[in-house]
């Protein structure tokens, strides 16, 4: 007869292994405080990962399971891993099961926290270059932070998801002012132009709120139709005043899309336009008259202004003088409404503001790769700028202005039916 041998369950025969804590190495390159400070954190890591792994489990070591409960069994650990997070790089092994389990506490093939992703995309959008990381915070982080340009860039993808969700989102159904303008940073193929179209507009609230965010190779008729049937699927009903530069895409695009919207052309184009038609010497006199009707108190008084601009230079200068005459009523459509609102109405300085700093984060990255991070990276930047918009003046009336605005054009409309 054989000899009986017992058997043992696989929780009594295994043993415990214990995770070792690398100690702090107090070299001359690092400073004492750094290393206490990561040689703390680090078991703290590894216990909650164990504590985690333990409440999964569901008994201490050496206990079977109870009955009726599911059955895990501990399985050591896997090999060393690089965690970055805003102290510095620390070492963790994460404890194994038989049966595969999502850790809640440190991700699969996570090597950087939740937070330095946010943060890296932060830095990268403050211009901080993709393949400058390593070389800026390798130092801070230690050598083996994951701070290449491939890391930054797969970072970076989550921006065009980002993006495609915000394009979708519905807005107000009114909108009092709307400011349209294009900008052209450098983004894909050298011998390509990339437009980047942008609708900022004001609210029943007075504020000044991103519309729409559109790629495109110029600013066209077509390219500005699409981007305004867009916005009037996502729920706009009505703008009352489209202000923006002399193309004449975006203002036939606007009478086919919102028939109903007044036009006014911005006042530093017309201006800079005309500057450009007339000789430098006499820059300073062209422009005094130009910010006198520009500055006028009424509609009468800037009327007769250009009138008499028209007289003086006609001869002198044609091309200046048509030029503003052909701007026509659209230089003075702001008239029509309250005097406060004025300053807002004559430029498109409130998109400009925003465009200022697109430019100066774009004229540090050169040309971008694609297209699409050029889009992504421009979105980002409008984004992280739009909270600092202020509202208009006087917000207080804007509600009421669109109110009457809208009581008005439907009772000029019910007298031409009849």
């Amino acid at each position: 007869m054989a000899k009986y041998q017992k058997t043992h369950s696989h929780a009594s025969r295994k043993k415990k292994k214990v995770f070792e804590v690398v100690q702090p190495l107090f070299s001359e390159n690092r400073l004492y405080i750094e290393d206490l400070a990561l040689a703390g954190l680090q078991p703290k890591i590894q216990q909650a990962l164990e504590v985690e792994r333990d409440e999964i489990v569901g008994r201490s070591w050496h206990k079977h399971h109870q009955a009726e409960t599911p059955v895990q069994y501990r399985n050591g650990y896997g090999k060393l891993r690089c965690l970055t997070c805003g102290s510095g790089t620390i070492a963790v092994q994460m404890p194994r099961l038989r049966e595969p389990y999502d850790s809640k506490v440190v991700e699969k093939y996570e090597r950087l926290t939740p937070a330095m992703q946010q943060h890296l995309s932060e830095l990268y959008l403050h211009g901080l270059a993709t393949g400058d990381f390593g070389q800026a915070f390798g130092w801070l982080w230690g050598e083996d932070a994951p701070l290449s340009a491939s890391t930054i860039g797969r970072l970076k993808q989550s921006w065009e998801e980002e993006l495609s969700q915000w394009k979708k989102r519905p807005v107000e159904e009114e909108y009092l002012y709307v400011w349209a303008d294009g900008i052209y940073p450098k983004g894909g193929a050298v011998d390509e132009t990339l437009a980047i179209l942008v609708v900022l507009g004001v609210n029943r609230e007075g504020e000044k709120k991103l519309l729409a965010i559109e790629e495109g190779y110029r600013e066209s008729q077509e390219s500005w139709t699409d981007l305004f049937r867009d916005l009037k699927k996502r729920g706009v009903k009505w703008i009352g005043l489209m202000i923006g530069d002399g193309l004449d895409g975006l203002w036939k695009a606007s009478r086919s899309v919102f028939p109903m919207a007044l036009h006014q052309r911005c006042w530093v184009h017309k201006m800079r336009n005309i500057l450009d038609k007339v000789p430098k010497n006499v820059h300073d006199e062209v422009l005094d008259w130009l910010r006198k009707i520009y500055h006028a108190s009424s509609y009468v008084q800037a009327k007769q202004l250009k009138k008499e601009f028209v007289q003086q230079y006609k001869a002198l200068y044609p091309k200046a003088v048509k030029s503003l005459e052909e701007a026509g009523e659209m230089l003075f459509t702001y008239f029509r409404f309250p005097e406060k609102y004025w300053v807002h109405l004559k430029t498109t300085n409130p998109i400009e503001s925003l465009f200022a700093t697109v430019r100066l984060r774009t004229a540090a990255a050169r040309r971008l790769r694609s297209r699409m991070s050029a889009v992504c990276l421009v979105f980002q930047i409008l984004k992280t700028s739009e909270p600092r918009l202020r509202k208009i003046r006087r917000y207080q009336i804007a509600a009421d202005t669109i109110d009457r605005l809208r009581l008005k054009k439907n009772i000029s409309l019910t007298r031409r039916a009849a």
